[in-house]
Order: C-alpha cells, then sequence, then structure tokens
C-alpha cells in the first residue's frame, strides 16, 4: 500500500530552488518522523518531496499512475532519504558545517518563490517553517559532506589519460567527411504528368549548365528550392553516413570541383557539386583530451563514491517506523 500519496494529481507548485514539489495538504498526516538512521530523522514531508522529484513528468500524469509504480518511486525516495541521513551522520562526526548564513539565504530564496506566507503555508500542508528549516539543513549538510568525502577527491592523471586513448582508439576515429553545394529541384513523389516531366527538364537544364561552367552559386541562387540557395547551395561539411544514401552515393568518387547530377533523392532532384573531401582519421589526444578526462573523473568520482556510501550504510541500520513502510527497505 502506498501511504503518502494516495492519489497523484497533475497540478504541483515547484520550488525552483530546491527542485522539489511541496507536500501534500490534503493528505493526512499522523507520523510525522517515519524513519531515523542514529539519531537522524526522516519526516514524511521529505519522502513526499522525494518522490514528487522522482517524477520530472509528473504534471502530465492526468489520470494518475498505477499503485506499483506509486511504490517503486516510494521505495527509491525512501532509500536516497536514508542515504541522505548516513551523510549528514557523517557530517556531524566529521565537523562539516553549514553556516547559519547560507541557510539563512537558502530559506530566503525558497520564501521568495511565494508571492505572500499564506501562499507558502498552502503549499507546506502541515509542514512547519521549522520542520522546513531542517529538511533543508539536512540536506545541506549531506551535499557538503559528500563535497568533503568525495567531489574534492576525486582527481585524474595523465598517464590515466594517455592510457585510456590508447586503448580505446576505436572511440576517436572520424569517418571522411565532405563539403558540397547543390541545387534543389523539388518534386512531390506523387507528382506525374506533364509537370513532372518540366520540373525534371529543369533540372537537366540547370546540371547542363553548372557542368559547362556556369557559376554554381548563380544557380543555385536562382533556381534551387532549398534554403541553401542563398550561400550558393553550400551545405557545409558532414561526415560519410550522415546524409542521404543517394547524395553520398554520387559524390563518393568524386574529385573537389567536380559536378554530378541530377540525382534524385525523396526531396526531388538534386546537381552536386563536391567542394572538398577530408579523409578519415583518428583524433588526435590533445583533440579529445577533454572529453576523456571528464569520463575518468566521472569514473573515479563514481568509485569513490560508491566505497564512501557503501561504508556510511554498513555503519547505522536504519529504522522504519510506519508498518506500510517497513517492507520496502
Amino acid at each position: 500500500m502506498v501511504f503518502v500519496v494516495k492519489k497523484l494529481i497533475p497540478v504541483l507548485l515547484l520550488w525552483g530552488v530546491l527542485g522539489i514539489g511541496p507536500a501534500l495538504a490534503t493528505d493526512p498526516v499522523e507520523m510525522v518522523v517515519i524513519a531515523k538512521v542514529g539519531d537522524i530523522p526522516i519526516t514524511v514531508f521529505e519522502l513526499q518531496r522525494e518522490m514528487y522529484r522522482i517524477l520530472p513528468m509528473f504534471s502530465s500524469f492526468h489520470s494518475g499512475i498505477s499503485e506499483e509504480k506509486e511504490q517503486e518511486v516510494q521505495k527509491q525516495a525512501l532509500q536516497t532519504l536514508i542515504d541522505q541521513a548516513h551523510k549528514v551522520r557523517f557530517s556531524f562526526e566529521n565537523e562539516v558545517a553549514v553556516s547559519k548564513a547560507d541557510l539563512d539565504q537558502r530559506m530566503k530564496q525558497v520564501k521568495g518563490k511565494f508571492a505572500d506566507q499564506s501562499k507558502m503555508k498552502k503549499a507546506m500542508g502541515k509542514e512547519t517553517v521549522e520542520d522546513l528549516r531542517s529538511s533543508i539543513y539536512r540536506m545541506m549538510l549531506a551535499q557538503k559532506a559528500e563535497d568533503v568525502a568525495v567531489n574534492n577527491k576525486v582527481n585524474y592523471t595523465d598517464v590515466e589519460i594517455e592510457g585510456f586513448y590508447k586503448k580505446n582508439p576505436s572511440m576517436y576515429q572520424l569517418p571522411r567527411q565532405y563539403r558540397a553545394s547543390h541545387i534543389l529541384i523539388k518534386i512531390d513523389p506523387s507528382l506525374v504528368g506533364e509537370e513532372r516531366e518540366r520540373l525534371i527538364a529543369k533540372a537537366n537544364d540547370i546540371a547542363e549548365k553548372a557542368k559547362s561552367g556556369e557559376e554554381f552559386f548563380d544557380l543555385a541562387y536562382f533556381n534551387s528550392d532549398d534554403d541553401s540557395k542563398f550561400v550558393g547551395g553550400d551545405i557545409g561539411y558532414f561526415y560519410s553516413g550522415k546524409i542521404v544514401k543517394e547524395f553520398e552515393d554520387a559524390i563518393r568518387d568524386l574529385s573537389p570541383g567536380e559536378i554530378v547530377g541530377p540525382v534524385e533523392t525523396i526531396s526531388g532532384l538534386d546537381i552536386i557539386k563536391l567542394t572538398d573531401v577530408k579523409a578519415a582519421r583518428a583524433m588526435t589526444l590533445d583533440e579529445v583530451r577533454d572529453n576523456i578526462q571528464k569520463t575518468i573523473v566521472d569514473k573515479n568520482r563514481n568509485n569513490l563514491y560508491q566505497e564512501w556510501i557503501k561504508g556510511l550504510r554498513e555503519q547505522v541500520i536504519p529504522e522504519v517506523y510506519h508498518p506500510e513502510l517497513q517492507g520496502l527497505i
């Protein structure tokens, strides 16, 4: 059974500062503290907000969601709050602090999201301002603890970056690149008869003019049905495999400066001028260094976090007080 959210409704007052939704004032709340990790409480209001945070598309559920899904969300939310409480314990044990000034500033930001106190009170339901302040304080403490224990310790070395680059050469291969200009004569695939023949003749005539040396830029500007006509038909660089197959097949064996067409595609008939080709190549280490660095930092951070949170979970067993939540953890 899902006791916190009896029926999900599609209207939320989102608190932009916290990234969470309000407690449900319409839900009967008899038990405020629903669990503890050591001396760190977890409230019903925090569970409600965390559930809303996990459902970013909540407002699109016009007919609600299944009870099974609600239970799944509730379980994930409860585990997140239990982990948060473990982090708060870590902050107390390691003298990690959040200043009163920082907490006051966060509360000011939250209050500023509401036109007046009455609207804020309505959104909070049965949660008091002090309850909310304590909840925000725990959230800020948990984040600061994570910064101290994990984020500030994440590092990488050039040796790691170079090793990753050498072990994953296929990740950094650039396919062949082309640059081309084109003149498109649009023809609806369903078009038949004289109008179709007229457009085909037009495309053939333009192709002959282009191949005989007339300025391609001008031919595109005055005849193309594509917006690229304003730049002489230039469509810039594109990778092999990233353009219509018929288009690429037509230019694959051309040399820069050569013209081919008309080429039939789903859009109509194309007269194409190949202007440049760049051979397939491996990206250099300098080109991908930042990307590899981020990959390594993310991996190292995740490893540090998992080791840290595993150790915290082993220190204290959570106490879940509400009988309908006890089977979730």
